[in-house]
């Protein structure tokens, strides 16, 4: 069985055991990030993933894995709409295509908290420097945006924004897949407890490999990002969609969340 991963820090605390001998015999881990690993799951390439939450909303075919999540209750530190204005006089944004549901949270939160609508285009994100040069804003997601240096620049933080906006959680992925099994939810949740108690390991690995301080990974892992999917999480996620369908924000229906049995 092949089971997709995001190539960021904040998925760590999910699979760092599934990375360290925890996959069941014959299983496999592959990387992509959000965008990627919604086309790898509609394709059969792999049978589950950490998805993006709008992806999990545009598929009426998968199922999420009950009680686990990447959100934030607040800021979120790595999902960022970099600007070199205040945001008010925002009128162009490069959005990075790695990201679906932060793209999508991102335009909401524009046209409803600050009634803008500007002019979207679409950037790599080794391309940040690039993208401010051309446009007013960029939004960037994952270690980039945690890596990226803010100096001189506005920083709007989107797991803050939708907090300020809806009183919720911005809930950003979702283990989810095809048909889950219970051997595969068991697998997840497995990893999930015993990943948790390495958090100061995780931070301690990640920080090396990414040139960021321990103190911020983890913090990062152990505080801003929250990996239990809740009643406040699920009502978020109904709001998000209410939201994305309101604004015209799918190229196919959306369908809410189908949370796997047990």
């Amino acid at each position: 069985m092949r089971l997709g991963s995001l190539p960021y820090l904040n998925v760590k605390p999910l699979v760092h055991y599934l990375e360290h001998g925890g996959l069941p015999e014959g299983w496999e881990l592959v990387y992509a990030p959000p965008s990627q690993l919604a086309r790898m799951l509609q394709t059969g390439e792999i049978a589950a993933a950490p998805v993006s939450s709008y992806a999990v909303l545009a598929d009426s075919e998968l199922d999420v894995c009950p009680g686990l999540c990447i959100s934030s209750r607040g800021a979120v530190k790595s999902v960022l709409m970099l600007s070199k204005t205040e945001v008010d006089l925002v009128r162009s944004v490069a959005l990075d295509t790695s990201s679906l549901t932060g793209a999508n949270m991102l335009k909401i939160i524009l046209a409803e908290a600050y009634g803008l609508t500007p002019e979207f285009s679409q950037t790599s994100p080794d391309a940040i420097s690039e993208a401010l040069e051309r446009f007013d804003a960029v939004l960037v997601i994952g270690n980039p945006a945690m890596m990226y240096p803010k100096w001189g620049l506005h920083v709007l933080d989107i797991g803050d924004e939708w907090m300020k906006l809806t009183g919720l959680p911005a809930v950003f992925a979702l283990w989810a897949g095809r048909n889950l099994t219970s051997e595969l939810i068991e697998v997840l949740h497995r990893s999930y407890e015993e990943s948790r108690q390495r958090i100061e390991q995780i931070a301690r690995e990640e920080a090396l490999g990414l040139g960021l301080s321990y103190d911020l990974c983890y913090d990062y892992l152990a505080r801003t990002i929250k990996y239990e999917l809740d009643e406040p999480e699920l009502a978020s996620l109904e709001v998000f969609r209410e939201k994305c369908l309101r604004h015209g924000l799918f190229d196919v229906p959306l369908y809410p969340a189908k949370i796997a049995a047990l």
